[in-house]
């Protein structure tokens, strides 16, 4: 799959596993792989979802008011992908006052608290640090890239991409 300079707007659909922006979904090792210089404005429940793909390339890409993470690496097991020079822009600050109900670019109702509510939002989100993240920008998020490698410490297996990895004990990729 290679999606390039390419306007997406509107997109995704907050609770709906899946229903994402950009997506690549089971694609196992795919160097091929690209989303490169694309801009995704005013999207629900993230902008680009890595899941399952190992040595895509998510490259220069500009993400404006999306609500959740703008870049969210999904199970744990996705390894070697390059996330690379790519611009999150939260137009509204966690506590901007613009209503009772938005904080900043957070959404509820999403599978993931962690990486897209109030609790502790994130521009780049990723349970496997064994990526490449590179030269990227994140404003008004609560935490600019968030690596959460701890939280399914015990469950080393069993997702869907072809390796099988303990999050917790991966190495860094080139950060």
């Amino acid at each position: 799959m290679t999606i390039d300079h390419t306007r997406v707007e509107k997109c995704g659909h907050r609770g709906i596993l899946g229903k994402y922006c950009l997506h690549f979904h089971l694609m196992g090792e795919c160097e091929t792989c690209s989303f490169r210089g694309n801009a995704v404005e005013h999207g629900h429940q993230r902008a680009i979802v890595v899941h399952g793909t190992h040595l895509s390339s998510v490259v220069e890409n500009v993400m404006y008011d999306i609500r959740g993470a703008n870049i969210y690496i999904e199970d744990g097991n996705e390894l070697y992908n390059r996330i690379m020079y790519n611009v999150g822009i939260g137009p509204w600050p966690l506590d901007s006052g613009v209503s009772p109900t938005r904080h900043g670019c957070t959404v509820p109702g999403t599978n993931d608290d962690q990486a897209d509510t109030q609790l502790n939002h994130a521009g780049i989100w990723l349970l496997s640090q064994r990526n490449h993240l590179v030269g990227n920008r994140m404003t008004n998020h609560f935490n600019g890239m968030f690596a959460d490698a701890g939280r399914f410490a015990g469950d080393c297996g069993g997702n869907a991409a072809s390796y099988d990895c303990c999050t917790n004990s991966l190495p860094l990729g080139h950060w």
